[in-house]
């Protein structure tokens, strides 16, 4: 009902689990990875545990929609208890019949199927949700399946998939065999505020949105709703386009956000994390937002001004270019952003600058590590000042510092206090280095795979180098 008004192709935030919407943050992405590595390595059994509605059945999704193996899948579903046997319903995944079959015919069955599908170079995968539903005994069923391989390589492969009860399930007596026969375990958080902004607009944008529709404060409050559950995002961010549909609203505000969830809140089954009604928002968080708005609606009304290239782009001046790219990333367009970026990139001249502006693109798209590549190539090249390059050096020592490696950042830190004594916070910066060296925490407590506090500088950093 709302697509058309909002230049929408599809609905974006459907509770369908389509592999096509998946937003690849951190914790996505490294679970995704996870999931490849065991499936490729032959491991007996992969989980993948989470609260409800974070998005394990989207990611087995999209993980079974890019492997290039040919693969026979049988999905169990509905899980319990009560099951009188195991095998029949397994075959069921498989269009197997063995209901009514002995025990020992029905598993010679299960085993010559295996075979077959071996011989065809096929593998099998067995995928089991909801598995914190299983009984000791039923997991044990499936362990003794998993003995079914040729000696070489392994016939069959089990991912279980479940909510957190399922770790604990898998701790228990008598389960140790299966637990020693886990190769890859995941637990699936939910998304950080940052997080859940950016899921935000992928999802619009997948769903072909060109430009921001979400207000940043909007994105705020959707997280503390939600607990950065992807379900609950779902459901509010679709009860708040028809909510601005209905107001004929071009963008979605903090406002009414609470206001849809207000309205879900009273009838809905399950509440959001937080009542909208505790979330008060303040005078300052209205005066922000309005002028936001106001930038969005301009942006929004230049928007097909704004994407459409000239067929000789490349020869376009690169410093219109350059502001045409920036005015696509505030817009939320950021692929459309980096392909400009990319161009500059190629002018030395430019190159800095641009690989740094499709760092931070690529960040807000939950690409940390082609972020990191962009950043560290901007700072092995040539700048053009000196203020540029220092710039630069400075936020690949703390994207270095927030992977984890702390010797790589304390070398450029070195470097940079050696030519800019006073340059920001590197001092201090190297203190903290010094004092982890000796405690092996930082001094604020925070762990140093967090991205949050550096991200959050570079915008200030980068608006100096736009001119």
């Amino acid at each position: 009902m709302y697509e058309t008004h909002y230049h929408l192709k599809a609905k974006p935030f459907t509770l369908v689990p389509d592999p096509g919407f998946l937003y690849l943050g951190a914790k996505h992405k490294a679970a995704l990875s996870l999931l490849e590595y065991g499936l490729a390595n032959g491991a007996a059994f992969i989980v993948i545990a989470g609260e409800p509605g974070t998005g394990k059945t989207t990611l087995l999704n999209r993980l079974l929609d890019e492997t290039r193996h040919p693969w026979t899948i049988g999905v169990l579903s509905n899980t319990h208890t009560g099951f009188r046997g195991l095998l029949p319903w397994i075959g069921t995944a498989f269009d197997l019949q063995l209901a009514g079959m002995s025990e020992t015919d029905a598993f010679q069955k299960f085993s010559r199927f295996l075979e077959q599908e071996r011989d065809a170079g096929r593998r099998v995968l067995l995928v089991v949700d909801e598995a914190q539903n299983m009984g000791p005994a039923m997991l044990e069923e499936l362990r003794l399946l998993s003995n079914l391989n040729d000696g070489r390589r392994r016939s069959l492969q089990i991912v279980l998939s479940g909510q957190l009860g399922l770790q604990e399930l898998l701790k228990g007596p008598g389960l140790v065999q299966l637990a020693q026969r886990i190769g890859v375990e995941y637990l699936l958080d939910s998304l950080s505020e940052e997080e859940t902004i950016a899921y935000i607009a992928h999802r619009l944008e997948v769903a072909g949105r060109e430009t921001l529709l979400f207000t940043t404060l909007a994105g705020r409050y959707v997280f503390r709703l939600s607990g950065g559950t992807p379900r609950l995002i779902n459901q509010l961010c679709d009860h708040a386009l028809v909510y601005g549909f209905a107001s004929q609203a071009e963008t979605i505000t903090a406002r009414i956000v609470l206001d849809a969830a207000a309205a879900r809140d009273r009838h809905a089954m399950f509440p959001f994390k937080v009542a909208p009604e505790s979330l008060k928002v303040s005078v300052t968080e209205v005066e922000e937002e309005r002028s936001e708005v106001q930038t969005l609606t301009v942006l929004n009304g230049q928007s097909q001004r704004v994407v459409r290239l000239p067929h000789g782009a490349d020869e376009q001046d690169p410093a219109a270019l350059y502001d045409e790219a920036v005015a696509l990333k505030k817009a939320s367009q950021l692929k459309k952003a980096i392909t400009l970026f990319d161009r500059l990139a190629e002018r030395e001249s430019w190159a800095v600058k641009a690989l740094a502006q499709k760092g931070l693109c690529l960040k807000a798209m939950g690409r940390y590590e082609d972020a990191f590549l962009a950043m560290r190539e901007a700072a092995r090249l040539q700048p053009v000042t000196e203020e540029e390059g220092v710039a630069v050096r400075y936020l690949l020592a703390r994207t270095l510092e927030s992977q984890g490696l702390c010797d790589e950042a304390r070398e450029v830190y070195v470097a940079l206090d050696q030519g800019q004594r006073k340059y920001r916070d590197v001092s201090a910066r190297l203190a903290q280095l010094q004092n982890k060296d000796q405690d092996g925490e930082p001094l604020d407590g925070e762990p140093v795979t967090r991205f949050a506090a550096f991200w959050r500088g570079c915008g200030q950093l980068f608006r100096g180098m736009q001119s």
